[in-house]
């Protein structure tokens, strides 16, 4: 039997144990030599916690088994645990393999298949996972609670200006702590304050002066307007320890509301006065009308106007363009600016901005007119099939010229043998007959690798019907008399990949792009005049 191994670690210390990848690989290596099964591939993730599905090499795995020429029938795992801790998603998805004929074997936990005792097993197995899982989520956050509560670090980078240090508390244990870092960095936080409160310098004309003067950031990059933002906000600076400021048991970033942080005063040496920090806090609250916070609370979002965020990006230096309105006196005009600019100056990338409204109305009127082709009949059917002809085209070319390869190597070796038989081989024809077999079971190999790479339409059930009525959506969404861009940014992000436009030539460029999972179905880039 073909397999797929999947070996997982969730941190740095797992891999120093007896989880660790190496050792996970042998055993299943050794384990499957004893089986007699051959392993096709091994999926190896390592840094990703089976809390969740969200992991790119299982979700690999998963796209691999769906595909209608996969090579493997079994998914071999050190232990349950290692393919998921969630009972949800352990559940989900081995019903999603079972039905394709997948199964998935753990080589320490041996069950046998379709019985009572095997379900019952196994069901046990997972809720001891997900148990042990649960359990040591809240052990852990227990510690690093009152770590916090001491003034110790419970990891991570500390900020601009500050390092860690590790004490010894005796009994072998040691606690992290930030201390201050080089002068350098210690004048370059006061400074950035100074010239914020005292000298009226907004984000970006601190960020620029730093960048003209050549100083590093912390990972020895540009300085961004986000990042003197950053430190404007972060009370570290005045001694102050925060912690338990994110959720990050959900998707995105989410802030929890400050009633919930642990905040510990003097928990390490201060660089800044707290009458200089508050300085500059009620200057941000003036300059941003009362805002200037560097975090929301859950559910507190505005909505953007700008439904290409994320989308449009900068021609020349890649970065996504962001929203910016222009001040009342010049008529508050709103433009799509580049995100590199506005974060890191024109050290790093000239100014370019787009009206808004213009930008907006051309990838409309493309969009509009694209989509409706797609959505009749069977165009989309059509076009999804020619794209993926179009990528086959130079495999296919070469699987014919090697498959006429071995004809003819075939043909080859078969008037040897006929001549060998029949009494008129020559001395030298074992060893030219050796030759050319071993010359056709090259090309064999050659012929399965090429086949392997012919990418197969495999369309998931109803997914032309669903794509459809996005696409009605879609236009439905683009022709109204007031555009909601909460509900365009999500759609439009669905199925336009990128939209640019080209400085030098005044060209518009948008990219359409049909996914499921990682897997492209059809991708097309449209190409229209900006005026």
């Amino acid at each position: 039997m073909k397999v797929v191994c999947y070996v997982r670690v969730s941190s740095d210390r797992q891999a120093e144990k007896e989880l660790s990848i190496p050792a996970q690989l042998k055993a299943i290596q050794q384990y499957c030599r004893e089986k007699g099964w051959t392993i096709v591939h091994e999926f190896v993730e390592k840094g990703q916690s089976a809390k969740t599905d969200d992991r790119p090499e299982f979700q690999k795995m998963i796209a691999m088994a769906k595909r209608a020429n996969r090579n493997f029938d079994a998914i071999v795992v050190h232990k349950f645990d290692r393919f998921s801790r969630k009972r949800d998603d352990h559940v989900f998805y081995k019903a999603l393999l079972g039905q394709i004929g997948v199964k998935v074997i753990s080589m320490t936990e041996q069950t046998e298949d379709n019985t009572p005792q095997n379900v019952l097993l196994e069901g046990m197995l997972e809720i001891v996972s997900e148990f042990f899982n649960a359990n040591l989520a809240v052990e852990v956050r227990k510690g690093m609670t009152q770590n916090a509560k001491k003034g110790y670090s419970n990891g991570g980078t500390p900020p601009y200006g500050y390092r860690t240090e590790h004490i010894a508390l005796g009994n072998q244990k040691t606690k992290a702590v930030w201390v201050p870092g080089p002068r350098e960095e210690i004048d370059i936080v006061r400074f950035i304050f100074n010239q914020y409160a005292l000298e009226d310098k907004g984000y970006h004309k601190i960020a620029s002066a730093l960048n003209e003067l050549k100083v590093p950031t912390q990972k020895g990059r540009m300085w961004s307007t986000s990042t003197i933002r950053a430190i404007i906000h972060n009370e570290s600076y005045i001694g102050r320890r925060v912690w338990n400021k994110q959720e990050y048991q959900t998707k995105g970033v989410k802030w929890r509301d400050r009633s919930e942080w642990v905040v510990t005063e003097n928990a390490h040496p201060a660089i800044i006065t707290v009458d200089l920090f508050e300085e500059c806090q009620e200057k941000s609250k003036k300059r941003h009308n009362g805002g200037g916070v560097v975090h929301t609370a859950v559910g507190t979002a505005s909505v953007s106007p700008y439904w290409l965020r994320g989308i449009m990006v900068c021609d020349k230096c890649g970065s996504k363009m962001i929203g910016n309105v222009t001040s009342a006196k010049t008529g508050g005009h709103r433009y799509y600016v580049c995100g590199g600019f506005q974060r890191k100056g024109k050290e790093f990338c000239s100014y370019v901005s787009w009206r808004k409204e213009r930008v907006e109305e051309i990838v409309t009127n493309k969009l509009r007119t694209t989509l409706l082709r797609l959505s009749m009949d069977n165009q989309l059917e059509e076009e999804i099939l020619h794209y993926h002809n179009e990528k086959n085209k130079h495999v296919v070319v070469r699987l014919s010229n090697v498959d006429a390869e071995i004809a003819f190597l075939t043909r080859r070796i078969q008037s040897v043998e006929q001549d060998v038989q029949a009494g008129k081989g020559k001395p030298y024809h074992q060893e030219m007959l050796a030759e050319m077999n071993q010359e056709l079971a090259d090309k064999h190999i050659e012929r399965e690798v090429l086949a392997s790479q012919v990418e197969h339409v495999n369309l998931p059930e109803n997914y032309v019907t669903s794509v459809k009525y996005d696409i009605q959506t879609l236009i439905g969404l683009l022709d109204a008399d007031v555009q909601n861009p909460a509900l365009l940014h999500p759609i439009v992000g669905k199925y336009v990949s990128t939209v640019y436009i080209q400085r030098e030539t005044g060209k518009l460029f948008l990219t359409i792009q049909f996914k499921v999972s990682d897997i492209v179905l059809y991708e097309k880039i449209l190409v229209t005049e900006f005026r």
